[in-house]
């Protein structure tokens, strides 16, 4: 499979078209006089704010400046993407909100790329699953695993504090590069991932490891991948004994 671009150009063209059925659908709803955000206003206001964000590209602010700016649009396209999506939920048409949550992730990768700041990883990690669960061949999971490593990288710090409100998508965000990277058959990208679950979350990391084994003796994976998933099982998560 072909995973999404992460520029503006797809961004608006799949969003016009999502808006297009979104609207259909919005005018013969009884929903319809229940709210004053349409699709074609919520749509509106994502376009606009494309061209917001594509602006603050060409800015000649510092750096500094920039970065703060595409933070907080990015922030309010990822808002409009989830309303969106809510309203798609609304109307009963689970394929369209599918097909919009899974330009969060896009988008989030956009942001990354620009120098923004995700503070709400949610959207984009779930969407990036979306991809990864009808994903099979490994250069695949080895694009999925780089656009993971791209969005922990563009991740709030805040997002790291155990009690904080992102940190459960983040937290996730490294369990699914782990699988992701094991998916891939790279041993150079398990071992960075393995080892970022081990040092980032100690108190999983045996679970996580015994899961990876019982998956070994289900799905056909290479002996690479066996062995390199069976040394780190043993190293955390095999019971120890007293002697």
């Amino acid at each position: 499979m072909r995973l999404p671009p992460a520029d503006l150009p797809y961004l608006r063209e799949q969003l016009a078209e999502l808006r297009a059925l979104l609207q259909e659908r919005w005018e013969t709803s009884p929903i319809a006089h229940e709210s004053t955000d349409t699709p074609g206003l919520l749509g509106d206001a994502a376009f606009q704010l494309f061209d917001m964000l594509d602006m603050a590209t060409r800015d000649n602010e510092s750096s500094d400046v920039r970065a703060t700016e595409i933070t907080t649009l990015g922030e309010y396209g990822m808002h409009l993407l989830a309303e969106l999506a809510n309203l798609a939920a609304r109307l009963d048409v689970p394929k369209l909100q599918a097909q919009i949550d899974r330009l969060h992730l896009p988008l989030a990768l956009w942001i990354a790329r620009h120098g923004g700041e995700i503070r709400d990883l949610e959207p984009a990690v779930n969407a990036l699953a979306q991809f990864a669960n009808v994903a099979s061949e490994p250069h695949t999971m080895s694009s999925l695993y780089t656009h993971c490593c791209e969005l922990i990288e563009a991740a709030s710090p805040a997002c790291e504090e155990k009690n904080a409100p992102g940190h459960v998508p983040w937290r996730l965000l490294l369990v699914n590069r782990a699988i992701v990277a094991t998916r891939s058959h790279n041993p150079e990208l398990m071992v960075a991932a393995f080892d970022a679950i081990v040092e980032q979350l100690p108190s999983e990391a045996g679970s996580f490891f015994a899961e990876g084994m019982e998956q070994m003796s289900l799905i056909d994976y290479p002996d690479h991948v066996r062995e390199l998933v069976q040394r780190y099982y043993i190293d955390c998560a095999r019971p120890r004994r007293l002697h």
